[in-house]
């Protein structure tokens, strides 16, 4: 107990410029490396942190909540302390915003002086962003939420672009761009007008880059229609694991740097469909892009629609520049929620010819 009681004291006082500007020796106090050796019971630890990490000095603040999220590594409960650590999260960017107006204009200490707040927010941002991303990454729905919301994206926006005219960072920030843009729960029928066949997907936790969309869509169809579909050769084991961020070991990100992937089918735009007397077939030219945005792909009623057939040409690309894992926790896959009955196909695609022909 006493150990608590010394660590929250010490998150109740005040920082100072110094003590920021010494960054993550804060960890080496011994108010604070005391308690973490105390902690026997993580969910316990956690229950009694969150309230204070919008309670308590700023540069604290972020300091307690990358402490809270190491806990989470530990097998915390992240539903005890996520709401709290995106409250901050979402104060911190703004004030960082804040600093970053003005911080060309003043010294260090004429900042701290006429903003505090703010320059305890610039100095504590790398370590709420890296809690924030460790909670994200866990909590599918916080994170659809996140996604949803205007301000966040315009917090992020902001200050990444005045990072960038300053020729300054916050490192973790990139990861958190990337989680806002996932596929969460995004669907997308995927049409086969050869064999006339559909299926209706979703895609969870994927890089908003149809490389990593088509690497986990087409091991998910090889696996459910079986192998030899649309003459597709077996994917590569190695390189769906990546895609999924599934069981990867040092020596796997170490391998990733070397591995490649490729399409085993072809994709391509709903405008590719062509019909005549003979039946359907697809215009080689008109494929869809990997390194293309889901939102690209056209829609019929509201839902993305793709085409797939045999591939003509062969694409490749190296998974950890497309879609590089952005946290151990986070895992990619595309589900087949159903697959459609023949007259359904049949329809889908003659609206697709009606539609590319009117």
């Amino acid at each position: 107990m006493l150990e608590k009681e010394r660590f929250i004291a010490f998150l109740e006082r005040p920082s100072d410029l110094k003590e920021m500007q010494a960054g993550q020796e804060v960890f080496a106090r011994q108010e604070v490396h005391y308690f973490i050796r105390s902690i026997q019971d993580v969910d316990e630890a956690l229950r009694e942190l969150a309230p204070l990490l919008t309670n308590v000095d700023g540069f604290h603040a972020g300091a307690l909540a990358l402490l809270c999220g190491s806990l989470v590594e530990r097998g915390g409960n992240v539903a005890l302390p996520i709401e709290a650590a995106l409250e901050l999260t979402q104060r911190q960017l703004q004030q960082a915003l804040n600093y970053r107006k003005v911080c060309r204009d003043l010294s260090g200490e004429e900042l701290f002086l006429h903003f505090p707040e703010a320059t305890r927010a610039h100095y504590a941002l790398n370590f709420t962003l890296l809690a924030a991303m460790t909670m994200l990454s866990r909590d599918k729905q916080k994170r659809k939420e996140w996604q949803q919301r205007q301000d966040i994206r315009e917090f992020v926006g902001d200050v990444w672009r005045l990072c960038e005219e300053q020729n300054e960072r916050y490192d973790p920030l990139v990861y958190i761009k990337e989680l806002l843009n996932l596929l969460d729960d995004k669907e997308l029928l995927v049409l086969d007008p050869l064999d006339k066949r559909g299926f209706l997907v979703r895609l969870e936790g994927v890089q908003d880059r149809m490389y990593h969309c088509y690497a986990l869509l087409q091991y998910t169809l090889l696996e459910h229609v079986g192998p030899g579909y649309l003459n597709a050769k077996p994917v590569d084991s190695e390189a769906v694991r990546y895609a999924q961020n599934r069981d990867l070991t040092p020596e796997d990100h170490q391998r990733a740097e070397e591995l490649s992937d490729e399409q085993r089918f072809a994709f391509y735009y709903p405008g590719a469909l062509q019909q005549d007397e003979e039946g359907y077939e697809l215009n080689a030219f008109a494929f869809f892009p990997g390194s293309a945005s889901f939102y690209e792909i056209p829609r019929f009623d509201g839902m993305p629609v793709l085409l797939i057939g045999e591939k003509t040409t062969t694409f490749t690309w190296r998974p950890n520049n497309m879609y590089p894992v952005l946290h151990d926790a986070l895992k990619s896959r595309v589900r087949i929620m159903r697959e459609l009955p023949l007259e359904e196909v049949e329809a889908m695609l003659q609206r697709i010819v009606e539609h590319t022909h009117s």
